[in-house]
């Protein structure tokens, strides 16, 4: 086992150990943080720790704020908490004992994400048996004191983390802090047998949930001589230096995070998309164990692909039977849906990458969905569309907010996006991106004349996890490329006798007073958008009309008819005099002439 994968499995041994230990630990000795620093270290206070044992357990409480706030950190939880949660039977020394799971789940979560975790206090100790040490304390002290083992840290400084490590920590943080609020993992009264620390117990599952979703969206690959390389969603080249931290030829294991497929392959291939491969899956919400490469290609690798999967659950909260869906179509005619039945789709999860459209209906063997549709871009724990026989996956660019795939996040089919367009996420936020295999993101400082893109740019056909300097939160512009599989022509024109209006496409490729039409990616979806020029029209509406809006799925060729009518309320009327008044240039008797006519 190589080093990251034995800290791993120390940490869940050690826990076990460490947890259920009721060992006072000393006050705080030592300076604290000064206080122009506390901005920069948040709310997270250290004691007998050197300088690096510092920055390792503040890089790694930042990572595990940002972690607990993220969807996938929550679906862990929930998941975890749902099916496996055993409170313990101690009487009224646990006060946990009688309340339902679902109440524990809001609880646990609510501690991890608030403000019962701001304040922490970490002392540096030499600890034989553990990576951590806490007393019970009791549940809603806002205050966390906990001893890590400087040996271990020391370990992680001298290597440097990598993001797997830094969520280690932060599970060992977090892991501590359950046992401040008097979550525990002995043996909890149940007969033996009956209950498993590592998987019945909170603490473990702060542990398991922080390295779950703390690596979202990457893999890492290992060599014999236990280097490892964190890859992103996306193709990974080793002649265009994408391998370089373990070298091409080199990966003799894999470990895959949750909702993935890879494909590892011994050439790359005359068109760069992988020759001589194998396929492995991890369908589940969670961190994926680690795989032996077989024989045939260890040692031979220069390819690897990594893509996203939605997996569409039986039982609410993640639970029960599961089909894993990479992108394309699927039907439950064809068998696709064996695994979680058909209409019967409780919870699903989508991982960056991926949107889904899931449908009540298939159209048939060679329909693409029909019946009540609904998209989901983020895990949905519950109320998920009732009746589901068809799903769709489709690749989409998933932009975040903040770097390492943290923050606020939305998803961008194929197309230009900007101004309002971006408003999903906001005009100068996007931090770091996932670009999954076939698609490029070229982001942009400015949109430019014709919302092509200008200033400062960036293209990526792999996923980033910081755009730098030049473009971190600068970012106006967003251009989708899909791969060369054709395009359709989207045709707006205008019914008879319609008035004056404002067509607008999302992707912006379309933006017209008069009929016009414009090329989009065959089975991308656009929505139209229409804004009358006065108050003399309204807009009625276009064929399947959404909201004030028009969604279209390019299967093929189309056209839209947009209808702008000619007011005829009393409420225009009012309006357009209100207006005439104002402006002043007219006589109250012109005024009202004027609207009559516009207002018949």
């Amino acid at each position: 086992m190589n080093r990251v994968e034995t800290k791993s499995l120390f940490l869940c041994i050690a826990a076990v150990l460490a947890g259920c230990r009721a060992d006072a630990i000393e006050e705080p000795a030592g300076p604290e943080i000064a206080e122009a620093q506390e901005a920069l270290y948040g709310d997270l206070n250290t004691s007998s720790c050197t300088l690096a044992q510092r920055d390792v357990l503040v890089e790694a409480h930042q990572a595990g704020r940002q972690i607990a706030m993220t969807k996938e950190f929550d679906a862990c939880l929930r998941y975890r908490m749902m099916e496996w949660y055993k409170p313990c039977h101690q009487g009224s020394d646990d006060p946990f004992a009688n309340e339902p799971r679902s109440t524990q789940h809001t609880k646990v979560r609510n501690v991890m994400r608030s403000g019962n975790m701001a304040d922490v206090t970490a002392t540096c100790a030499d600890l034989t048996d553990a990576l951590g040490h806490a007393q019970y304390d009791g549940y809603g002290d806002s205050h966390e004191r906990m001893e890590i083992d400087r040996g271990y840290l020391d370990g992680v400084a001298a290597a440097g983390m990598s993001d797997f490590e830094r969520a280690g920590v932060a599970g060992v943080i977090w892991h501590e802090a359950m046992h401040q609020q008097d979550y525990r993992h002995d043996s909890c009264g149940y007969p033996e047998g009956e209950y498993d620390q590592g998987l019945h117990s909170v603490p473990h599952m702060a542990n398991r949930c922080m390295l779950s979703a703390g690596i979202l969206g990457r893999a890492i690959v290992f060599t014999e001589d236990d280097r490892a390389q964190e890859l992103g969603i996306g193709r990974h080249r080793a002649s265009f230096g994408h391998l370089g931290g373990v070298g091409d030829n080199s990966i003799t294991r894999v470990r895959l995070p949750p909702a993935s497929r890879m494909r590892y392959c011994i050439d790359e291939g005359v068109s760069g998309t992988g020759g001589s491969c194998a396929t492995i899956e991890n369908p589940t919400i969670e961190y994926g164990g680690a795989h032996n490469v077989p024989a045939a290609y260890r040692n031979a690798i220069s390819f690897v692909e990594i893509e996203p999967m939605v997996l569409l659950f039986s039982q609410q909260d993640y639970r029960g039977s599961v089909s894993a869906f990479g992108y394309g179509e699927h039907r439950a005619s064809t068998g696709s849906f064996s695994g979680v039945g058909n209409d019967q789709t409780r919870s699903l999860y989508v991982p960056p990458g991926a949107r889904v459209r899931v449908c009540t209906d298939e159209g048939g063997t060679s329909g693409h969905g029909v019946g009540t549709c609904r998209f989901y871009d983020e895990p949905t724990p519950t109320t998920v569309l009732a009746g589901t026989s068809y799903a769709e996956v489709v690749r989409v660019v998933t932009a975040f907010t903040e770097k390492d795939l943290y923050g606020t996040r939305a998803s961008f089919g194929a197309g230009r996006w900007a101004g309002a367009a971006l408003n999903a996420i906001g005009d100068n936020r996007i931090v770091s991106l996932v670009v999954p295999p076939t698609l490029t993101a070229r982001v942009c400082s400015d949109a430019g004349s014709g919302n092509t893109g200008a200033g400062a740019c960036q293209s990526h056909t792999r996923t980033t996890f910081d755009l730098g300097a030049g473009l971190a939160s600068a970012v106006s512009f967003l251009e989708v490329t899909p791969p060369l599989l054709g395009t359709s022509t989207l045709s707006v024109v205008r019914a008879a006798g319609s008035g004056a209006g404002r067509v607008v496409s999302t992707p912006l490729n379309l933006d017209c007073t008069s009929s016009c039409s414009a090329a989009f990616p065959t089975r991308s979806e656009v929505m139209l958008l229409a804004s009358s020029t006065g108050h003399d029209v309204v807009f009625t509406g276009c064929d399947s009309v959404l909201g004030n809006g028009c969604f279209v799925t390019m299967s093929a060729a189309k056209t839209v008819t947009v209808n702008f009518v000619r007011n005829n309320s009393d409420a225009c009327y009012d309006s357009c005099m209100d207006l005439c008044r104002e402006d002043g240039r007219l006589t109250p008797s012109q005024c009202a002439q004027s609207c009559n006519a516009e207002c018949l």
